[in-house]
């Protein structure tokens, strides 16, 4: 047995495989784990709407936040595991609740706009995917900012993709930058 992952399964017999290697060719038999269903609460949020249901999720299989699941032919990224203890990565069968939602929903970012009066709270849509890092301008509504700074899941970062990032904080501009859609 290798330690490659790459293989193409030539035989199948109950839960044993007879494997072959596609990057070294070699050839070994395999024992594959049973996978048992255990249903799980998650909690389906769009937006301000949210519905409870019970999916079937693998035991002995580890989930992580940011993970994608298909439930139903659709797909959703786990937000928030809830659990036993709190980590972003969780045994199935530790997991009280998972936050799941869709796939195609924008980011929501925060922001906290330092202001000459005191400090502004905003939030707007961005693709999930979309960078931002400290220094860019940017632009909602009538403000004209630049980042200072990123915080995102692991602390603070000089850049994040928009669905890694916890908050944001800018400073007012003269320079405008790329427009932000208004979250209301």
């Amino acid at each position: 047995m290798c330690k490659h992952n790459d293989y193409e399964v030539l035989r199948k017999r109950g839960r044993q495989e007879l494997r072959k290697c596609n990057d070294c060719g070699k050839v070994f038999q395999t024992v594959v784990d049973k996978e048992t269903l255990i249903k799980v609460s998650a909690v389906v949020s769009y937006f301000e709407d949210s519905k409870k249901i019970l999916i079937d999720v693998v035991e002995n299989k580890v989930y992580n936040v940011g993970d994608l699941l298909e439930i139903d032919s659709k797909k959703y990224y786990i937000n928030h595991i809830d659990a036993k203890r709190k980590a972003d990565s969780v045994l199935a069968q530790d997991i009280n609740t998972l936050y799941l939602i869709p796939e195609d929903i924008p980011a929501v970012l925060k922001i906290t706009l330092r202001t000459e009066n005191g400090h502004l709270s905003l939030r707007v849509f961005a693709d999930r995917d979309e960078v931002f890092s400290k220094g860019d301008n940017i632009t909602i509504d009538d403000y004209d900012m630049v980042i200072d700074k990123i915080l995102a899941l692991n602390g603070y970062e000089p850049s994040a993709p928009a669905s890694d990032i916890r908050r944001m904080y800018c400073s007012q501009s003269a320079k405008s930058g790329r427009s932000l859609d208004v979250h209301k």
